[in-house]
C-alpha cells in the first residue's frame, strides 16, 4: 500500500455518518388526522339520522310482537329477544309521521340505556357512518321538525343532511315515558 494514505478510524465513520445523512431523504411529516365521529346511520320517514354507536346495543329485523292494551299508538307492544322482554316503539310514529311499513328494510334498533329495555323500529337502518368533526359539522337552527328537539346537530355530506339523534334525550323525555293512553 504504498503511496496510501492510512486514515484514522473514527474520522472515516464520521464521515460516512455525515454523507448518510446529507444524501437520506428526509422523514415523512407527520400529518394530524381528521378526527372521526361514527354512528348507526337510519332512516326516520324523510329524514336521514345518525345516532352514537354506543348508543345502540344491536340492530335486528323486527320480532312477533305482544300488543300492550290501553296504550298510546306508537307503542307497538313487546316483545323477547334472546330471552329480555323488550318495549317497541315505532318512532315516525311518536313523531306524528306515518307508522313503519313492516317490509324488508325495516329495522329494530335496541336502545343502550341502562334501565331502558327499549327497541326503536325505524323505516331503514343505512349502516355504519363515519364524519369529519370538523369540515362536515352543520348546525340546526331553522329546521322546523319534532325530531330537532332530540338531535344534537348534524353532519353534511354530499347534500344529505345526517341529524344526530340523541337516544338518551329522548329516553329522558316525559312524551317518550307517558305511554298511557
Amino acid at each position: 500500500m504504498v503511496g496510501t494514505q492510512q486514515q484514522d478510524p473514527l474520522a472515516l465513520l464520521h464521515k460516512m455518518q455525515q454523507e448518510s445523512v446529507a444524501s437520506a431523504p428526509g422523514l415523512p411529516q407527520e400529518v394530524q388526522a381528521a378526527v372521526l365521529w361514527s354512528g348507526v346511520g337510519f332512516k326516520l320517514a324523510d329524514m336521514q339520522l345518525v345516532t352514537p354507536l354506543d348508543h345502540v346495543s344491536e340492530v335486528l329485523p323486527c320480532p312477533d310482537v305482544t300488543k300492550v292494551p290501553g296504550t298510546k299508538s306508537w307503542l307497538k307492544g313487546v316483545a323477547n329477544v334472546r330471552g329480555n322482554l323488550i318495549t317497541i316503539v315505532d318512532l315516525p310514529e311518536f313523531f306524528g309521521k306515518p307508522p313503519v311499513f313492516m317490509d324488508d328494510n325495516a329495522r329494530l334498533l335496541v336502545m343502550n340505556i341502562p334501565g331502558m329495555d327499549t327497541g326503536l323500529l325505524v323505516n331503514e337502518v343505512l349502516g355504519l357512518r363515519h364524519f369529519d368533526e370538523e369540515l362536515e359539522r352543520q348546525d340546526l337552527s331553522g329546521l322546523d321538525d319534532p325530531v330537532v328537539v332530540h338531535l344534537n346537530g348534524a353532519f353534511l355530506r354530499d347534500n344529505v343532511l345526517w341529524g344526530v339523534f340523541d337516544m338518551k334525550s329522548l329516553a329522558d323525555s316525559l312524551s317518550f315515558k307517558h305511554v298511557a293512553a
